[in-house]
């Protein structure tokens, strides 16, 4: 009878022990699952070369995710796509974004900026428009802005209120930059490395110009979902990105595509 007893009692501990096999199994396939990141198509920040995503984003945010033991699966679409896929939980993250209060909402933001974006206007070679640092010295033109794009919070209040008056919404920079060169608008606002470097992708570069002063920089930031959470991997990414900065592997990264 006592071995007879015996027996539920192995046969359960062997299910016991299946079932903890078995969930730590699942475990370790959810972390290692690739992390799905989406970004803007903008050269020289994130674009395709050689059939895959590359860039200066790209670059730091896959070195970062790497050394604190993460793999990504970066795709690249235009930015209003972007925020619709991480605002429904399609994908894991976005970069780069910036702090805006009705973004709040849906992302949860690392705290070390990815990349600081210097905002300058560009206008036609031959153009003779000036720029005092009064922005709505500015509403009597024609802009150009990028849909579901924020110019930081100055230049979004005044698209917002109406103060520029005439802007049309474009999808990407490039279409951005062949607006301009064709006299279809007289200005647009943008990141300097990323409106520059598309000039000289669509061999538009003689037909634009910079304005000065630059209207501001503002730092810009890798955001996860709220669906889930990812506290433990944000912080791991911040510490991973910290120790680049410091080592210079971050400033490395960005000449390799600036110079």
């Amino acid at each position: 009878m006592a071995i007879n007893k015996r027996v539920p009692f192995f046969h359960t501990l062997r299910l016991c022990l299946s079932a903890v096999l078995a969930i730590s199994m699942a475990s370790h396939m959810v972390y290692a699952e690739d992390l799905v990141l989406v970004a803007a198509d903008s050269r020289p920040t994130a674009y395709i070369a050689d059939g895959k995503p590359t860039g200066i984003l790209v670059d730091v945010v896959t070195e970062a995710f790497r050394r604190s033991g993460h793999s990504v699966k970066i795709q690249l679409m235009p930015w209003a796509r972007c925020l619709a896929e991480v605002r429904e939980g399609n994908v894991d993250g976005i970069f780069s974004v910036f702090r805006l209060p009705e973004r709040e909402a849906f992302l949860a933001y690392s705290d070390n900026p990815v990349i600081t974006q210097v905002e300058v206007f560009f206008i036609h070679a031959d153009s003779d428009i000036r720029f005092t640092g009064n922005l709505a010295e500015l509403s009597h033109l024609r802009a150009g802005i990028i849909r579901d794009t924020s110019y930081g919070p100055d230049i979004d209040k005044l698209i917002k209120n109406g103060t520029w008056q005439n802007v049309t919404y474009t999808s990407s920079v490039d279409s951005l930059v062949a607006m301009l060169a064709a006299k279809r608008i007289d200005f647009a606002p943008s990141y300097r490395a990323v409106f520059l470097d598309a000039a000289k992708q669509t061999a538009s570069i003689r037909k634009i110009k910079e304005l000065s002063p630059a209207v501001e920089s503002i730092p810009s930031y890798l955001a996860f979902n709220k669906k889930r959470d990812y506290a433990k991997i944000s912080a791991e990414f911040d510490k991973a990105l910290a120790a680049m900065k410091k080592d210079k592997s971050f400033d490395a990264i960005y000449a390799k595509y600036l110079n």
